[in-house]
C-alpha cells in the first residue's frame, strides 16, 4: 500500500497526449526523468481517489484473520486527496512529484506512456520482500483514470504474501485557493 501512494504523484502527473515514453528495466528516476519532458497537465486544483477493489492473502493459514484484513483494506476507503498544481509545477515537474521516495526499491520491468495511455510494469524489493506491479489507464491533460494490480511475497508478511487490485482516478477540479 505505501508503494501505491508513494507512486500515485507520478499516475497524477503522466497526463499528456504528446510525446510517447517507453522505457524497459529503467529505474524510476530515470522513467520520472523522460516522463518529465513529455508532460504538459494544467495547473489548478486536482483531487485523486484510490479504491481498494479486492485483497487475497492465500497463505494465511487463519482463515478468520485473513478475512478481517480483507475487509478492512477494502472497507478502509480513501478519502479525496487535493493537490495543488502551481503553473510552475505544470511547466517544470518536479522528478520528485515522479519518483516519490522509493529510495533505489523500484525498478520499471517496461513503461509505456503516450496516446492517452498508460501501461507500466515494475518490480520493487522491500525489506526481503517482493512486490510486483502492473498499472494500466488512461491519461488525459485534466484527468487520468488507473487500475493496479499489485503481488507480494515477503515472509515478514503474514501468510507471506498478498495480492490486491486498486482503482485511482483523478481530475483537475478548479482553481488552485490562495
Amino acid at each position: 500500500m505505501k508503494y501505491l501512494i508513494v507512486l500515485t504523484p507520478l499516475l497524477l502527473l503522466a497526463c499528456n497526449k504528446g510525446p510517447e515514453v517507453s522505457a524497459k528495466n529503467a529505474s524510476v528516476e530515470e522513467v520520472a526523468a523522460k516522463a518529465k519532458t513529455a508532460l504538459k497537465i494544467e495547473p489548478g486544483l486536482w483531487t485523486s481517489n484510490t479504491q481498494i477493489l479486492a485483497v487475497e492473502m492465500p497463505g494465511l493459514k487463519d482463515k478468520r484473520m485473513a478475512e478481517q484484513i480483507t475487509n478492512s483494506m477494502k472497507t478502509n476507503k480513501a478519502t479525496d486527496f487535493t493537490h495543488c498544481v502551481t503553473p510552475a509545477e505544470a511547466e517544470k515537474p518536479s522528478s520528485e512529484m515522479f519518483a516519490g521516495k522509493a529510495n533505489g526499491q523500484c525498478k520499471y520491468d517496461n513503461f509505456q506512456m503516450g496516446n492517452g495511455r498508460i501501461d507500466a510494469t515494475m518490480t520493487c524489493t522491500p525489506q526481503g520482500g517482493t512486490m510486483k506491479m502492473t498499472m494500466n489507464g488512461t491519461y488525459s491533460s485534466t484527468a487520468y483514470d488507473m487500475t493496479m494490480n499489485m503481488v507480494t511475497s515477503n515472509p515478514q508478511m503474514p501468510g507471506g504474501g498478498m495480492s490486491m487490485k486498486a482503482h485511482t482516478k483523478g481530475a483537475r477540479t478548479g482553481v488552485c485557493k490562495a
